[in-house]
């Protein structure tokens, strides 16, 4: 499972985390996944808000049970 937040370096804050239920094959695809994903975030936030509030995506892979 992918989890990733939104972050400000600015306010040392985050907004609450978007988890991601897809079950990824690999942990390469969900590494992959996170990282275009997180490009994406970024991306459709205005570069203004982006660069005042040092805004990053942060992100995990974490490791479920298959059903």
């Amino acid at each position: 499972m992918l989890i990733l937040k939104v972050c400000s370096a600015v306010h040392m804050d985050c907004l609450p985390s978007m988890n991601d239920s897809f079950v990824f094959n690999s942990w390469s695809e969900c590494a992959s996944a996170g990282y275009l994903r997180s490009i994406k975030i970024i991306n459709s936030i205005d570069s203004s808000i982006v660069n005042e509030n040092k805004m990053v995506v942060n992100f995990q892979c974490v490791q479920t049970e298959e059903s």
